[in-house]
């Protein structure tokens, strides 16, 4: 069970930082190109 609830918050860690930090450079490339245009 351990083994298993470390592998999931592993898991979920893994695909939500990079997930968030694509968003932010995503967020603050549209807002560039917003102001720009």
């Amino acid at each position: 069970m351990q083994v298993n609830d470390l592998g999931f918050v592993a898991t979920i860690l893994f695909v939500l930082v990079p997930s968030v930090f694509l968003l932010i450079l995503y967020i603050q490339t549209a807002s560039r190109d917003g102001t720009k245009s």
